[in-house]
């Protein structure tokens, strides 16, 4: 209970350290520098623009100056010529039937006229139409429609309606006077008339719409000078530094905008653990591996915050993802990837060509690296990302109709940057292998090669040890191969298992040249406890040699606590049942604690069975590797590793099958099988 809380409490600070140095990295280089200014200040620096944007003062005001230059737009109501006319025969043709009616008196008349008027007019207008002969009134009516109709004719706007009422007063005051009733047909004209010219502000303001569309957004680019050294601070770059968020908020907006990136950045590192916790446990129960990760994560970001001075192209964000699948897992590579990506965005504002390269570019070189036996390989996937920086950044170009010599720059430094990602990736691995321990394929290959300095003195002094291990690495390889465990780690494990027996070579029967055998000059119990130290001896010298910890966990465990049971056999001989203790007899050791331990065990055993074989054949040797391996399980030395009956089947196939080759021309055949 003590260790899991150890355990956990070591966890939580790494996810808790990780996640603050992040959100101070994210603060520094995701937020500007803030300035203290107000209008009429007079700068001490100069303060360029960090990235293009768009002046939207400057916009605006060129796209109101063109909105003003659009005149207003008018259409012509061709219905007002005709209802003005229709109103001026109604106004005379209520005043012809109140005249041509008999049944009222004229004052009758009057008050019926005054009441229900067209026109409002005054009482003595009123009286003298009444008293008005027909032809006078169809002068009156007819020189208001000329006058109405030739006035609407040259359109009448609503501006133009005063001046042109004085016109009707003036042309009815040149009338001749005999007429009684020119004033009054000023006063209907001017009573009636109205504008059909009319203001068409749909039309309009769809005009003034194109007008500010024509105008394009006036660009600040990255690195214009906003402000100069010296210069007295204008309204106008005030709002421009606060657009770009360069000035210091009294109301405490800084304070908010660092919370809400602090939000972000935890949500989106809880997603990224939640998803190792569900599902990748063996990482996640892992404090060795998460610190790994986290290591590696900020450690990628501090170097592309230092390159992204030069290019964004240049950030080496994939490299995080090839280490992680080289050194942890694929999925879990991919996951940082996307990790590693969303806070480089906070960084470079969600730059949609930056994001969509390294996104591919990341999950092609977890891909490409994930099975990786050679560092080559790493150097392809570096090529990859160089590939895609340059097929993202030429798309996304013509999209944007980019220029030609941004497209050189950027495609140079694209390039540039996945070969810096295969760069550093392959020199990085070296330190997470070592320091972390961490057991790579392309590690195996190279402690495995016969040029290794142990392994040549392993030749050179012990050479029947260095041929059985490397029968012993034969055996493993293929069994491991069919059970899914990890060939190279066998085939390592292998070639190192008896390494301690360089301490003492000639202790051992396959390093005895001649037939004079130490061991008889020696009791049983020496003898064994002198076998059974090269277990110890092996551990020692692979830890001298820096040896992965895994080959050395092999080493450790390939004999379990099995007994020495020749020497054991032979001690009874010599002595008296009762006084010999079997514990003296057995190897001191855990039991293989992983299949790979378990089959270096059982392809040790059996090598050295085979080879006591004079002429081997096909069924003795399957008997014998059968009977070896559930020795063993009888033994209960499989007991702890996680290897089923299903697998130690598989493993004896395997094994068999592998003898078949190597010993083929040894192996004798059944009679019914020579005939065949």
């Amino acid at each position: 209970m003590e260790k899991a809380k150890k355990s956990n409490f070591i966890k939580a600070s790494i996810l808790v350290s990780v996640f603050f140095i992040i959100y101070v990295m994210l603060i520094i280089t995701a937020t500007p520098k803030k300035y203290n200014f107000n209008v009429g200040d007079i700068s001490d620096v100069d303060i360029d623009a960090p990235t293009n944007m768009v002046d939207k003062i400057a916009t605006e005001k060129l796209r109101k100056e063109a909105e003003d230059k659009v005149l207003p737009i008018y259409k012509v109501d061709l219905t007002v010529q005709i209802e003005l006319e229709k109103t001026i025969d109604s106004i005379f043709q209520q005043v012809e039937e109140l005249i041509n009616n008999e049944e009222y008196d004229f004052e009758q008349k009057l008050e019926i006229l005054e009441n229900n008027a067209i026109v409002p007019l005054d009482r003595n207008s009123y009286r003298l139409l009444l008293n008005s002969s027909q032809s006078d009134l169809k002068q009156v009516k007819d020189n208001i429609k000329y006058l109405i109709n030739q006035i609407l004719n040259e359109r009448l706007s609503q501006e133009q309606l005063e001046s042109k009422k004085e016109d009707i007063v003036e042309f009815f005051s040149k009338l001749p006077k005999q007429s009684k009733l020119n004033d009054i047909g000023a006063k209907i004209a001017t009573s009636i008339i109205k504008p059909n010219l009319l203001y068409d502000k749909e039309e309009t303001e769809r005009k003034k719409e194109e007008a500010r569309a024509s105008i394009e957004e006036v660009l600040i680019k990255k690195g214009t000078r906003i402000v100069s050294q010296g210069q007295e601070i204008t309204e106008q770059q005030i709002q421009l530094l606060k657009a770009y968020g360069l000035l210091k908020d009294a109301n405490g907006n800084d304070m908010r905008i660092n919370f809400a990136y602090g939000v972000l950045l935890f949500a989106t590192m809880a997603v990224f653990f939640l998803y190792i916790w569900r599902f990748s446990p063996n990482v996640w129960t892992s404090n060795s591996l998460l610190l790994l990760i986290c290591i590696n994560i900020v450690i990628i970001l501090m170097l592309a915050i230092g390159t992204r001075t030069i290019s964004h192209y240049m950030m080496p964000i994939p490299a995080c993802a090839f280490i992680i699948t080289i050194l942890v897992d694929d999925r879990i590579a991919i996951a940082t990837n996307i990790l590693m990506v969303l806070i480089i965005g906070f960084i470079t504002e969600f730059n949609i060509v930056l994001l969509v390269a390294f996104l591919l570019s990341g999950a092609l070189g977890s891909i490409m690296v994930s099975k990786v036996h050679h560092r080559s390989m790493v150097i392809y996937a570096g090529l990859a990302v160089a590939f895609i920086n340059a097929v993202a950044i030429i798309n996304f170009g013509l999209i944007n109709n980019m220029e030609i010599k941004h497209f050189i720059y950027d495609i140079t430094y694209g390039i540039v940057g996945g070969i810096f990602t295969s760069v550093l990736t392959i020199g990085l691995l070296p330190f997470f292998e070592y320091a972390f321990d961490i057991i790579t394929p392309t590690k195996l290959l190279e402690i495995t090669n016969p040029n290794q300095p142990l392994l040549r003195r392993l030749m050179i002094e012990a050479p029947g040890t260095y041929y059985h291990s490397i029968l012993v690495g034969n055996l493993s390889e293929a069994a491991a191969d069919e059970v899914g465990a990890n060939a190279l780690l066998c085939r390592a494990g292998s070639y190192y298992h008896d390494v301690g027996k360089l301490k003492r070579p000639y202790f051992f029967k396959e390093n005895q040249l001649t037939p004079e055998n130490p061991h008889d000059k020696i009791s049983p119990e020496l003898s064994a406890s002198i076998i059974i130290s090269h277990v110890k001896d092996g551990v020692e010298i692979a830890k001298k040699h820096k040896l992965p910890s895994k080959v050395i966990d092999i080493i450790r465990q390939h004999h379990g606590n099995t007994l020495v049971a020749y020497f054991y056999h032979k001690a009874l001989k010599s002595k008296e049942q009762e006084s010999i203790g079997e514990e003296k007899f057995r190897y001191p050791w855990e039991k293989p604690q992983t299949k790979e331990a378990a089959i270096v065990m059982l392809a040790d055993s059996v090598e050295a069975f085979v080879r006591s074989l004079s002429e081997p054949t096909k069924e003795d040797v399957e008997k014998g590797v059968r009977k070896i391996v559930f020795d063993k399980i009888n033994d209960n030395q499989l007991s702890e590793c996680n290897l089923t009956l299903k697998d130690m089947n598989k493993i004896i196939q395997a094994f068999v099958q592998a003898l078949e080759g190597i010993f083929h021309e040894r192996i004798e055949y059944p009679e019914n099988l020579k005939d065949i």
